[in-house]
């Protein structure tokens, strides 16, 4: 395996080690958010119309509108989605101070701001958010200290009232902040670690295979891209799978490398024989799948909880069945597959297809893709040949470019 092979396993993981949590803590939040806030959205309309506060009912639907779309809008990455996300917060609070004043929600709203930012964007953000927090807040008193903007009338409140308020809101907010950054950079550190653990654990079982294969080194890495890239494309797809999400795309990209597994049980005469299988070898190397399915099961016992290896353990066991039944070891069809194997069965035969190999030389793109297609409903899941038609230039690109390198490197030796 190359070394850049080897960075590119460094770097399969999406966005930094918290992206997964941050997903987590967004959807959790702002979709019980979402429900939350219906009778609460009706309620606000109501109150607004009768107080003939229109610019405020305008504002509250404006904003539930917001919410909806960075909630279930696919095409938003997780950057934008938790900006937009913090700075709702935010316009929720000022626009309750400046409609209401301090007699309303408004100082709730603000004060989750900063927290929020650093949770979902980092710590520098929460600073930015703090920042703002203290200037909006001045500005106001300011407004309203001369008279540039009136409050509904509150017995007793004074521009020193107001001063001391947000005196103990900016400080008590930043006390918050600064130790929710702090815990962040501690589970940070232990994810981290947690992540390297596991990229060491696959790297370590797939190079089980690459020993006994030679060809499996470029084969691993050519899988994993292929594997993201149509995982991918299916997900931005209006009727994807519910199972297919980010993180399941983030599991594939490693645990596709799992799908030879299964070969350290084959016998070195039939694994490393130069030319085709006889059908009792065939039969022998058809193995493979259940010894692969059997090894990462048995790890399972130990890590129940640990995903990556049973999306291994699925694709190990699956990746040779099809979907029309007629695949080992079981000889299960459809949907009956898990998805990750139906996924992998697909790049597989790709790789196969287009990949050179002693007994045979490699078959250009247009001939995969034909043979790709005439798989369909039969081999290969219906759904994901369409999805691979749509950026199957972009397999043919990667596969190009890996056999360029591979026969720089065969010059270079």
């Amino acid at each position: 395996m190359s070394l850049a092979g080897l960075q590119f396993i460094e770097n399969i993981t999406i966005g930094d080690s918290l992206a997964y949590w941050r997903r987590v803590i967004f959807n959790r939040i702002f979709g019980l958010l979402a429900i939350v806030c219906i009778p609460v959205y009706f309620t606000s309309i109501y109150l607004c119309i009768q107080a003939n506060l229109y610019s405020m009912a305008v504002f509250d639907t404006i904003v539930y509108a917001i919410l909806l779309f960075i909630i279930y809008d696919k095409n938003l990455t997780d950057r934008a989605r938790f900006n937009i996300g913090c700075m709702l917060a935010f316009s929720i609070g000022l626009g309750f101070l400046f409609a209401i004043g301090p007699s309303g929600a408004g100082f709730f709203w603000l004060f989750i701001f900063p927290p929020l930012t650093c949770i979902l964007l980092g710590k520098v953000a929460s600073n930015y958010a703090q920042l703002i927090n203290l200037v909006s807040l001045v500005l106001l008193g300011i407004a309203f200290h001369l008279n540039f903007h009136i409050w509904p009338k509150i017995e007793g409140y004074s521009s020193i009232i107001w001063a001391v308020v947000v005196i103990n809101f900016i400080a008590t907010n930043a006390i918050v902040t600064m130790s929710i950054a702090f815990l962040l950079g501690k589970l940070s550190h232990s994810l981290e670690s947690t992540l390297t653990s596991r990229r060491a654990t696959v790297i370590g079982l797939a190079k089980l295979a690459e020993y006994r294969d030679n060809e499996t080194g470029a084969h691993l890495l050519r899988m994993q891209r292929y594997a993201a890239m149509l995982a991918t494309q299916r997900y931005s797809e209006f009727d994807a799978p519910k199972e297919l999400t980010v993180s399941f795309i983030e599991e594939i990209t490693l645990s596709s490398v799992l799908h030879d597994i299964g070969k350290v049980g084959i016998a070195d005469a039939i694994l490393l024989k130069p030319g085709r299988l006889t059908p009792e070898e065939f039969e022998q190397i058809k193995a493979h799948p259940v010894i692969g399915a059997s090894v990462l099961n048995s790890l399972t016992e130990y890590a129940p909880d640990c995903n990556f290896i049973k999306m291994g353990r699925d694709i190990a066991g699956g990746h040779h069945e099809k979907w029309d039944g007629n695949g080992y070891p079981k000889g299960v069809s459809g949907t009956d597959i898990p998805l990750a194997a139906r996924i992998v069965a697909l790049v597989d035969v790709y790789d196969a297809l287009t990949s050179p190999r002693c007994y045979k030389k490699p078959f250009s793109h247009q001939d995969a893709v034909k043979l790709i297609i005439e798989g369909k409903g039969k081999h290969f899941d219906p759904k994901l040949v369409e999805s691979f038609m749509v950026i199957n230039h972009l397999f043919q690109q990667l596969s190009l470019a890996s056999i360029e390198e591979d026969a720089i490197n065969v010059n270079i030796a």
